[in-house]
């Protein structure tokens, strides 16, 4: 279709274990549209100045760490790792999610996105998520239950 621009975009889903070996993940409320008042993962459209690969190519792992810094200030650096665990490929849209474990509980900064950011047990996430939050989850379990 003419005239119509793909989106390309990408999320982390970060993960950490409480002290009685819990899963949970992290989230954020979301402050603007699209999902104003719900729950999400940090995540968002690439920039196609800054995420591209070696052939101008969107790097959908670059937009999620830039993304993830911007929305809660959490700069990852490093060769650290990094799961693919949910992916859309649907004419005119584009969205892989990847993982990351956090190995210390922690606060997170928030921007103008997000008004407030918090863990959330997998068994106790908000009913006011996005989407694709709850397929994300269960991903990043059946994930976790391979390795």
């Amino acid at each position: 279709m003419k005239g119509i621009t793909p989106y390309h975009g990408a999320g982390l889903l970060l993960w950490m274990r409480d002290e009685q070996g819990k899963l949970n993940v992290l989230l954020g409320k979301r402050s603007i549209e699209p999902g104003k008042g719900k729950w999400s993962i940090p995540g968002g459209k690439w920039d196609d100045k800054k995420d591209i690969d070696t052939h101008g190519d969107p790097d959908y792992l670059k937009t999620a760490l830039r993304e993830t810094e911007e929305e809660i200030g959490l700069v990852i650096s490093g060769n650290e790792d990094f799961l693919k665990i949910w992916k859309s490929h649907i004419p005119f849209f584009h969205y892989i999610v990847y993982s990351h474990q956090v190995s210390t509980p922690k606060t997170f900064a928030h921007n103008h996105e997000f008004s407030e950011v918090r863990w959330f047990p997998i068994d106790s996430l908000p009913a006011s998520s996005v989407g694709f939050v709850r397929s994300q989850v269960v991903a990043l379990v059946r994930q976790h239950h391979k390795g």
